[in-house]
Formats: structure tokens, sequence, C-alpha cells
């Protein structure tokens, strides 16, 4: 007996919460060019309904009761505005909803918290009236939570796909949101306020893909920061576009962004305020003439005070991977944009973290940083290559360990030297030199053919020259197949006339030699450094009597 009644008193508990939830819980249906509103009649006198056709308005009064909206069905022409000032729950339970006629698919007219959940099992799609003059497909007046398992596709045929006026969050409970196209912005929010940080784009968890947007892949406008914690972000950005862009603090911590940009003066990730890296995979491709990997920026007029400072990039954990590709910008005579990895108007410091940055063109550069640039900790590898190739048009790739001879001697500092790959006079790959005993090629090939040869070149960055380099045994590209190994990696040879005396490789001989010769006779080992040119007695030994030599070489002009 003793059990029956605390099951019956489990029951009744049960029922108790649902007949509760129910009764605090508003259903819209659509059915093609008609909805339909279900409203419980102990909240009536606070929530009313309007609908016209498949276009549904809700004006919900309280001050004090947390109200639930489940929305479901399909239109291709249809809206739900909902407008109130209290925080609410939308549940997102199977719609499909598209604006023919003007304005958004739904219309969050409630400047409070927004929880949106997306039931479990549920696929939702929305998209907005094209060219009115909405905000955004998904739009929020107050600040929006998004949750639940379900997934959400959302096109922004105005402006953006998802846009809040305050604050925007991704739960770790999230599952999928697909922007499959927007006029402006993917996922959008500000505005933000001098001197505070509580307007923001934060993501928890979740997957976010976003493609075929025309602006910005995530923005966080008018002192809106940006912060990832967790979850994945995937986007290709259109021309001329950002992936992250936040108008103060940018911080990473966690999960994963991947980042695809293209476009003159196209950027992977800016901040224009302070740019911290503290953890998580970042990659960023971008590609055209002005572009940047990383922009920590520092705008002009704007107030120096605010929340961050401004234009600091700080490094202190993480996976950083950038590729940028791509040359000069000619904005006028005076104003020249150039291709770069990492663009720093204050201060870059790194105490951590690993940081890959590959540039292909012969204008791309590493690095530019305006104030100190200082690093304690981490790694920072570098590569560059004045080749361009688009790594995305290739679907097969082959490996290759190498070295180079230079004039038969095995060449160990590649600090200012390229080595390409090419398959068909296509460029088709480059060295890593992370080991003075070989490099590591990825060659990459539109097919898988056998019968195609790989031929290889140099490019001297202090000479400004390119040179073919002959293989000790011919390679022919094969998917999936590995040229030289780390033991016995592949030798690459070319011919060049030395300049003796040319110590730095410029292809004059000047007092910078000197300096540097003396530098490397103090130890200090200077990048770029030719011991062959700076022998000038030829006895295998760099010392004064060298230097002096090198002097009356450039006094006499012989």
């Amino acid at each position: 007996m003793k059990t029956k009644k605390i099951l019956l008193l489990v029951l009744m508990a049960t029922c108790s919460q649902f007949m509760a939830h129910a009764q605090n819980e508003v259903v819209i249906q659509y059915n093609g060019s008609s909805a339909t509103v279900s409203v419980p009649d102990e909240i009536r006198s606070e929530v009313t309904a309007s609908v016209t056709g498949a276009d549904v308005v809700i004006n919900s009064a309280t001050t004090s009761t947390e109200y639930t909206y489940k929305v479901k069905g399909k239109s291709t022409d249809g809206s739900l505005t909902l407008f109130g000032s209290y925080k609410l729950t939308l549940v997102l339970a199977g719609i499909e909803l598209t604006n023919a006629h003007d304005g958004p698919a739904i219309n969050i007219q409630c400047g409070k918290r927004i929880d949106v959940k997306l039931m479990d099992g549920t696929v939702n799609t929305l998209a907005d009236a094209a060219g009115g003059t909405q905000k955004a497909a998904f739009y929020f007046m107050g600040h929006v939570e998004f949750g639940g398992a379900g997934v959400l596709n959302v096109t922004g045929r105005t402006k953006h796909a998802i846009s809040a006026k305050e604050e925007m969050t991704l739960k770790s409970s999230l599952g999928t949101i697909n922007v499959l196209g927007a006029v402006s912005d993917g996922l959008h929010c500000g505005k933000g306020k001098v001197r505070n940080e509580h307007n923001y784009f934060l993501m928890k968890g979740g997957i976010v893909n976003i493609a075929q947007v025309g602006s910005d892949g995530v923005s966080s406008d008018d002192y809106g920061t940006i912060k990832i914690e967790g979850g994945a972000i995937s986007m290709n950005v259109g021309d001329n576009g950002t992936g992250l862009k936040a108008d103060s603090l940018l911080e990473m911590s966690g999960g994963r962004v991947s980042i695809a940009v293209k476009g003159v003066e196209a950027e992977g990730v800016r901040a224009s305020y302070d740019l911290q890296l503290k953890g998580g995979k970042l990659d960023i491709v971008v590609t055209g003439n002005g572009s940047k990997g990383l922009k920590a920026d520092k705008e002009d007029g704007k107030d120096d005070a605010t929340v961050l400072g401004g234009g600091k990039l700080t490094i202190s954990g993480g996976e950083t991977d950038i590729q940028v590709l791509g040359g000069n910008y000619i904005v006028s005579a005076d104003d020249v944009d150039k291709c770069m990895g990492i663009s720093v108007d204050a201060d870059m410091m790194q105490t951590d973290g690993t940081v890959n940055i590959t540039a292909l063109g012969k204008e791309a550069r590493i690095c530019n940083v305006k104030g100190n640039e200082t690093r304690s900790g981490g790694s920072f590898e570098t590569v560059r290559a004045p080749w361009t190739m688009d790594a995305f048009s290739y679907q097969y790739d082959m490996s290759a360990y190498v070295k180079v001879k230079k004039n038969n001697k095995a060449v160990t500092d590649y600090a200012t030297l390229a080595v390409g790959a090419f398959v068909d006079g296509n460029f088709a790959g480059y060295a890593v030199f992370q080991n003075a005993d070989f490099g590591i090629m990825r060659i990459r090939n539109s097919s898988q053919s056998t019968n195609k040869s790989v031929s290889f070149k140099l490019y001297d960055y202090n000479t400004e020259k390119e040179y073919d380099l002959t293989p000790a045994t011919s390679v022919v590209f094969a998917d999936a197949s590995c040229a030289g190994t780390p033991a016995k990696p592949l030798t690459l040879s070319y011919q060049a006339a030395e300049l003796i005396g040319d110590v730095n490789g410029d292809g004059s001989i000047s007092v910078t030699d000197v300096g540097m010769m003396i530098s490397f006779i103090l130890g200090q080992n200077p990048s770029g450094f030719n011991k062959d040119a700076a022998d000038l007695n030829g006895d295998g030994t760099i010392s004064v009597t060298d230097v002096g030599a090198l002097i009356t070489k450039i006094l006499t002009g012989e």
C-alpha cells in the first residue's frame, strides 16, 4: 500500500508539472497559406494573437511569468511577430517558414532574454523576404540564447541571417545552426556600449556552418565582443568580408574555428581593440590583395580608453594556422595595403601556443607589428613562397622529403629561400624546413594521374631570383605516394654564381655586408648569412682578416 501511495504522489506531481507547463505554452501551427494559434485559457488575459493568412502577431502583457511559444508546421509565405516586455522561451519544433512578402520570418520584438530551443530531432528552416528593410530573417530586439539538439537553417535575403540587438549566446547544448546564405552577415549582434563588455557573441558549444554571406561570418558591432569557448564554426565568406569581426575584444579559449575568406582586403579575424588567443584550434585561409589572416586593429577616431585598449594581440595557448595568398592592394599612391598573415597596430605578445603562417605570393608577408613584439614561449613557424595556388581546387596529394644543394654544397639556412613543386607547370606545393636536414612537401594535383612529372624551383628573397632545381631522381605524381624519406631525402640541386663579399645575398657589396660579417664573428648568427661569400681569403674560416679584405674590396671597387 505504501508503494502505491508513493507512485500516486509521483504521478500527481508529474501531472501537475505537465499541466503547469501546458498552461504556459502557446502553440503556433502553420498550414500552408494559413496558421492557427492555441492559447491556453489560463493566460488569455495576458497573451493575445491575431492571424491574417499565415502572418501571426502575438502580444504578451505579462511582467512576471515566462511563457513558452512552440512553432511548427510549414508556410511558403508567412511570418511570426511577437511583442512582449518579459523574457520568454521559443521552441522551434519542426518549422519551415518563409516570408515572401515583407519582413523577417520570425521577429521577436522583446528586449529581454529569449531562450530559443531547437527541439531534438527536428529540422527548422527560416528565410525572410527579399528586398525589404528588415535587419534579419530571424531577428531579436533583446538578447538571445540558442540551445537544443535540433537543426536550424537560415537564409537572410535582405541583410543578416540571424541578428540580435544585444547579446547572442550559443549554449553547450546546441545542435546545429546552418547559415545557408546572407546578403550581409551570417550571425550579427550589437549594439555594445563604451566601457561595457555586456554586449557580445558568446559560443560555448554546438556546430555552426556559415556559407554564401556577403559581409562577415560573425559580427559583434558597436563595441561588441566575441568569445569562443567551445563548439565548432566553419565559414566560407564571400568577397571582401571578414570571418570573425569584433568591435572591441575577441577572445578564443576553446573550440574550433575554420575560416575561408577571399577578396580585396579580406580578413580572417579582426578585433578593433584586443585580440586574445588562449586555446582551441583556429584555421584561417584568406585569398586576395591586401588581405589579412589576423588583424588587431586600432580604429582611428574611437576612444582608446574603452574596454580593453587598442590594437593588441596576445597569444597564450591554442593552435593557430594561417595561410594568406595575395599581393599589395594599391588604395592610392600614398596608401598601399599589404597581404599579411598577422597585422598588429599596437603590441604583440606570445607566451605559449602554436602559430603556423604560410604566405604565398611575392608580395605576401608574414607579420607586421607596429608596437613591441615579444615571444617568451610557444612556437611561431613561418613559410613564404612567391608562387600562388588555390589549394581548394586540388583533390589529391603526395608527399616528399627534400634537401637542397647549391653549387654542390648542402644548404642549411632556408630563412630567405622558398622551395616549390610544380605539376604541369602549375604551382602544387611548398617545402617546410623545420629541420636543417630536410624539408617536408605536400604536393597537390587535380587528378590521380601517375604520368605527370613533378618539377621543382627555388626562390631567393634576398636576390629576388628564381632557380630551377634538378632532382637526384625524377618524380612522378602519384596520389598518396612519397618521394624520399627523412633519413634519405630527395636532393634538389642548382648552380648559382656567387658574388664574393655579398654575405647578405642582396646582389651587391656594401657596408651592410660588413656589419653582418662582424655580427657573425661576434656569435650573433644573423639570418641569411652566406659563409661561402664571406670567406674572402678562402681559408675555410670567417675572421677579422676577411672583414679587412671586404672593406678593401668596397673602398677599391674591385
